[in-house]
């Protein structure tokens, strides 16, 4: 089995010189001067909840009753939605900057998507299906970037429950006898987040999150058929957490004053990490009329490195804004089909662009939470089309296109000093971003040129980084 490990990269480093600008830094702005730090206590039992945004993508196959394949080409389904979690857990201080912890979660889900059949006509049939509930149980263990902000990673087992699915005609829409039951897939997660004290006992965390199931083989009730369901799902979290401080008492260390910390410059980042797309797609022939009317949800998942640049200006002691840019080279890999031809192709999100504004709160001097949003563009690829029975090829293309839209999206960025190794001017950010694209329609045609048909295909990308930032101030 491939493991596809969860996006939170480690550090990546990024050269820059700071003494070639130092002569040209506008005036400082102002400075967040903290009084003596009180100490902030991360041993003990925690209760936490809130609320998220998942998508999911599964790799699908049908067979007969008897385990004969009816598309043996992998297809890659999709899904997306909200979800809420509530959870409790334990965590003991080690040392001064190491923290770790036991911990277990439950959430309420709606991430909807697609199971689909080639069955009823010769554009198949298809179902919604939700993944509508989960569980995780693992560990953490935590570095303590300032006394107040701890980066962790954890992992351990999840499980996750899809509803059943009534399916119907893909042309018309009309139900047909075919149907799903609901399921519990199991698998392991990785994942990750930062958490910062907001008040005494109060913290305030945003966790990413990847889980891997394996392959479940979904049984139809009318006309017998399997299909195989193998889905991935990525989730990310804003939660509150409540520490109730008891247990074993952790190790006293002494607490050193913050360090001021200025925010305001000219900065560049580069990172790396993981993302899912899920991409409502129908089917139109030749003279526009639907040959597939009911959207199927395709989807398609993978890696991305970032680079970029931006402008912050601290204009409150707890308050900044700035502008920024960056660029994403990707291989965010899925499906688009052409089913009612029974053809299907292997599609990618190849690269990507955003720019806009930043508002961020330091809710300590070394720490800043922040939200952004702004205009974004993506790249998808052409692709070949094969036949979904054998694999073999068709000779029908699909070109490469490119659609532009919005992103929302926030995250946590923290001043970075990995036990003495950087100086000043270094940060450590961490990042979700949620894309809205505008619907693309992408032709399907032969060797020759000949429109076949058109499908459209509207995606909605959902990516975590973790990047390195240097300041010029």
């Amino acid at each position: 089995m491939r493991l596809k490990l969860a996006g939170f990269v480690a550090a990546v480093s990024l050269a820059a010189t700071q003494s070639a600008f130092a002569a040209d830094m506008p005036a400082k702005a102002p400075v967040y001067k903290a009084p003596m730090a009180a100490a902030t206590p991360w041993t003990g039992f925690y209760v936490n909840g809130g609320v998220g945004y998942g998508i999911w993508a599964a790799d699908t196959t049908l067979l007969t009753a008897a385990g004969v394949c009816i598309i043996c080409e992998t297809q890659v389904q999709g899904g997306k939605g909200w979800l809420a979690t509530a959870g409790a857990g334990y965590d003991y201080q080690f040392t001064p900057k190491i923290v770790a912890g036991l911990f277990g979660d439950a959430s309420i889900s709606s991430l909807k998507g697609t199971i689909q059949d080639r069955a009823v006509n010769v554009a198949g049939s298809s179902g919604d299906i939700k993944q509508t509930s989960s569980w995780a149980v693992g560990a953490r263990i935590g570095w303590l970037a300032t006394p107040k902000t701890l980066s962790y990673w954890n992992g351990g087992y999840t499980g996750a429950r899809f509803s059943g699915s009534n399916f119907v005609d893909n042309v018309a829409g009309a139900p047909t006898t075919i149907s799903t039951p609901a399921f519990t897939a199991n698998g392991w997660f990785l994942g990750g987040g930062v958490e910062t004290s907001l008040s005494p006992g109060w913290f305030w965390k945003t966790e990413y999150r990847y889980a891997y199931y394996g392959s479940k083989n979904v049984d139809e009730v009318n006309p017998g058929r399997t299909i195989t369901f193998k889905p991935t799902v990525q989730t990310v979290t804003s939660q509150i957490v409540y520490k109730f401080n008891g247990g074993m008492p952790a190790p006293v260390y002494p607490v050193t004053p913050a360090m001021a910390t200025n925010w305001a410059g000219l900065y560049a980042n580069v990172g790396a990490g993981y993302g899912m797309w899920a991409a409502d797609s129908t089917q139109s022939a030749v003279g526009g009329a639907c040959a597939l009317c009911v959207t199927q949800v395709q989807g398609g998942k993978g890696y991305l490195g970032r680079v970029g640049a931006g402008y912050d200006w601290q204009f409150a002691p707890v308050w900044v804004v700035g502008v920024f840019g960056d660029f994403d080279i990707s291989s965010l890999k899925g499906t688009i089909q052409n089913q009612a031809g029974a053809t299907s192709g292997t599609i990618k999100q190849t690269s990507a662009w955003a720019v806009g504004p930043r508002l961020g709160w330091l809710p300590s001097p070394q720490t800043m939470t922040y939200v952004n949003g702004g205009y974004t563009g993506a790249r998808f690829s052409g692709t070949d089309l094969v036949n979904q029975t054998n694999g073999a090829p068709t000779g029908n293309t699909t070109p490469a296109f490119t659609t532009s839209g919005w992103f929302l999206g926030g995250g946590v960025e923290t001043t970075f000093d990995f036990f003495g190794m950087f100086g000043k001017g270094w940060f450590w950010r961490n990042e979700y971003r949620y894309a809205s694209y505008r619907n693309k329609t992408v032709t399907d045609v032969t060797a020759g040129g000949v429109l076949i048909s058109d499908i459209s295909f509207k995606p909605t990308v959902q990516t975590v980084t973790s990047s390195i930032v240097f300041k010029l101030n």
